[in-house]
């Protein structure tokens, strides 16, 4: 008897002890998991789009304005060189008209000109294509390009080079006399100019063309 009062005894004593380390294991998990809850997880780190250099976004929009003032500047071109075969055929039909060799070569001056400015700018946007980066911004510039310069080949392709051809073939019916002895030589010069101009203007298209491409998000 004494034996099972001293057993029952011990069982006591250890329960509570039991239950509170079982107890006190609950309390320190639960705040484990609070603190857990409490930390926000790390963020992914943000994505730093790359900027394209100011510089570059300033040549390409100059570009385009160059594109756009010769292709505007070309306009009336065809109307200005058919007004002087207009000419032409009335001094061949017995009209006078002592400005029309003055006309004639200051054309072939302004043509010479223009040639010059295309060059330069077909240059430039060469030079872009070694600097193009992949850019809404530079391929939205580069589409303009490409617009303008694919209206200024077909102008000189199918307007301009035909209309010149037409002027030097009625001067070199003309009497030397009533226009000028330089006056075939500068239509035949001013018609080759336009040629030129054309073939410069058609590679002009396909560097803009590539240059879109190559800009192309």
């Amino acid at each position: 008897m004494i034996k099972v009062l001293a057993l029952l005894l011990a069982v006591t004593a250890v329960c509570p002890a039991y239950s509170l380390d079982f107890s006190l294991d609950k309390i320190k998990a639960a705040d484990l998991d609070v603190k857990a809850e409490g930390v926000p997880a790390p963020s992914a780190p943000a994505k730093i789009e790359a900027q394209v250099p100011q510089d570059l976004v300033y040549k390409f929009n100059q570009a385009r304005n160059e594109v756009r003032r010769l292709e505007t500047d070309t306009t009336w071109l065809r109307n200005d060189i058919n007004r002087l075969e207009s000419d032409a055929r009335r001094i061949e039909q017995g009209v006078s008209n002592p400005f029309f060799a003055s006309d004639l070569r200051r054309m072939s001056m302004d043509m010479s000109r223009r040639l010059g400015d295309l060059q330069r700018l077909a240059a430039d946007v060469k030079n872009l294509l070694s600097l193009a980066v992949k850019d809404a911004e530079l391929n939205r510039v580069a589409r303009d390009i490409e617009w303008d310069a694919r209206d200024l080949e077909n102008r000189f392709q199918f307007d301009i080079v035909n209309a010149a051809q037409s002027l030097e073939w009625t001067v070199r019916r003309l009497d030397p006399k009533l226009v000028g002895y330089d006056a075939q030589w500068t239509a035949s010069d001013l018609s080759r100019v336009c040629r030129d101009l054309q073939w410069k203007t058609r590679d002009l298209s396909w560097d803009a063309r590539d240059l879109a491409a190559k800009t192309q998000p």
